[in-house]
């Protein structure tokens, strides 16, 4: 690899911790509602809250991070929202209540736009034969933090449970466990925030702001001596009628044309369908998940695999997405997504519930279990009419207590088909949707209109992905059940497949000023409904093929 290589691949890397600190944020939660459940008496929603808290942030920081973006740059920008992970995990760590910790993880939400923006700048630095693999690293960097919670929310609950010498003396115990696990993100937060001072500012953003020196110094650090005045002047050419004076809703403006239709519809679609196949609500509440399984004290140490596992297909897209191309991952991502969704659905639908005598005997060391005497031998066949009837007998609170204990000994079901089912998804998930997504992203909106177009998308992705799934997902365990919410899941999948095969192109190997030709059509005669013309249009389908 050549020093300019070398160069591109290290401030993609600093710029996609980003990714990692993300990763840590919606993972290290799922280790704590078991806990904060108790302390702070939480309902369904409210747990439905704090884990979507961050993604509220988001919404409010992405309608005015394009504007931050075009105004500071990217990476000022880049390093306020450093700063805002580290007031976030500092807030959650100490919260002495619900609504202090909702408030807490609302700013780290601030920082989720570190996603979008990432991706914005390493597709504006990378080199078009790198720009999947670098764009890639974010989502690569985001299982890497996935795996790092499961691995600590693991041995943080292991260390309390073998009531260590070191754990008492440094004040680690059940009652604040949870603090612990959202205080660790503080040190990657603060890492970030120092490695950000090394990278430089993005060179299209720098011609945008008429300072051509500046950005030339930039190619030169980014692609070899005898492409650099190629690449200067195609940035040059493709930014020669744009003036950076342009308000944000001449932005917008040009962002709905008509050359810019399609992009725009690929963006938002892919946004949506990420989304809804569920991934979200799947990291959110993967130990809970597991619970309802039956998976027990088990439950961390098989996120942790389930992790693992997902990480090295993340690893192996990045790999394979600029031989493979990003059209045929993702379809095939899709098929994958959803026949495992349809896998776990058809577990859950199976399923049986019912208390023996010897679990009413074991939960009395936690609860005064005689109240369960009525329900003792009565076999239920789905979870709502299961929970139901248990909260109904002793109360919500003291289910809380006792939910994952008596779920691992009532429940009867094929749960190594479920655990299969999930593993699939998100090992798929983790090939396809979601480093496409944020490839695609990089690759399809011209830098004229990339700041809002980018956290426009973002934006889409965060109201769907980051605040209705997580929302709503402990209210639809607890309403709808599990067989009918991932079935939901399987179905969007489905839907996303057979719009995605219709609209997206193959972008693989080609510059951002070419996407924009292939896409929007600004050849001789522009096209009156805003896809390309025929002479692009049959180059586009050819591509699809």
């Amino acid at each position: 690899m050549n020093q300019t290589n070398r160069n591109a691949l290290l401030y993609a890397f600093i710029v996609s911790i980003g990714g990692f600190i993300f990763g840590l944020d919606i993972m290290l939660i799922s280790g704590t509602f078991q806990y904060t459940t108790v302390e702070f008496g939480l309902t369904a929603i409210e747990k439905g809250n704090i884990a979507a808290a961050p993604n509220y942030g988001a919404l409010l920081a992405l309608l005015v991070a394009g504007y931050f973006c075009d105004k500071l740059g990217r990476k000022k920008t880049l390093m306020i929202i450093a700063a805002l992970y580290i007031i976030s995990a500092l807030g959650s760590a100490f919260a002495p209540s619900y609504f202090a910790l909702f408030m807490a993880r609302l700013v780290g939400g601030l920082a989720f736009t570190s996603l979008s923006l990432a991706s914005m700048y390493i597709g504006e630095i990378a080199p078009a034969h790198m720009r999947g693999k670098l764009v890639g690293l974010n989502q690569l960097n985001i299982v890497f933090g996935i795996l790092a919670a499961t691995i600590l929310n693991y041995f943080l609950v292991e260390w309390i449970a073998a009531d260590l010498e070191w754990t008492a003396a440094i004040g680690l115990n059940e009652g604040n466990v949870w603090r612990w696990m959202l205080g660790v993100e503080i040190l990657p937060a603060v890492i970030w925030f120092g490695l950000l001072m090394l990278i430089p500012e993005s060179p299209r953003w720098l011609m945008l702001n008429h300072s051509a020196a500046k950005s030339r110094s930039v190619i030169e650090k980014l692609v070899p001596a005898n492409r650099v005045e190629a690449e200067f002047a195609q940035i040059t050419d493709s930014l020669k009628n744009t003036e950076h004076t342009l308000s944000y809703g001449e932005q917008l403006k040009v962002l709905f044309s008509k050359n810019m239709r399609m992009a725009l519809l690929i963006g938002v679609f892919m946004a949506m369908i990420q989304a809804l196949s569920g991934m979200n609500a799947v990291l959110a509440f993967m130990p809970m998940i597991f619970q309802q399984v039956g998976g027990g004290d088990s439950a961390f140490l098989q996120s942790i695999w389930v992790s693992l596992i997902g990480t090295f297909f993340t690893i192996l897209a990045l790999v394979l997405i600029d031989k493979l191309g990003r059209r045929k991952i993702l379809l095939g991502g899709l098929v994958v997504c959803a026949s495992s969704m349809a896998i776990v659905t058809y577990g859950f639908f199976n399923a049986s519930y019912v208390i023996d005598a010897d679990t009413l005997i074991a939960l009395g060391s936690t609860i005064d279990s005689s109240a369960l005497t009525s329900i003792v031998g009565v076999e239920y066949y789905s979870d709502i009419s299961f929970k139901e009837a248990v909260v109904g007998s002793i109360g919500l609170n003291n289910f809380a207590l006792i939910e994952s204990e008596l779920l691992l000994a009532a429940t009867s079901m094929n749960s190594s088909l479920v655990l299969f089912g999930i593993i699939v998804f998100v090992c798929s998930y983790n090939f396809s949707l979601g480093p496409i997504l944020w490839i695609l992203f990089s690759e399809i909106f011209p830098t004229k209109v990339r700041a809002v177009a980018i956290t426009s998308c973002a934006l889409v992705a965060t109201i769907f992905g980051g605040i209705i799934v997580p929302t709503l997902f402990p209210w639809q365990l607890e309403n709808l059940g599990a067989a009918a919410t991932f079935l939901a899941y399987a179905s969007f999948c489905v839907v996303g497949l057979l719009v995605m095969a219709k609209i997206t192109p193959e972008t693989k190997g080609k510059t951002i000023e070419e996407i924009e030709e292939l896409i929007g059509g600004h050849d001789k005669g522009e096209a009156s409904d805003g896809f390309a013309p025929k002479e692009q249009g049959s180059k586009l389908n050819a591509t699809n093929t």
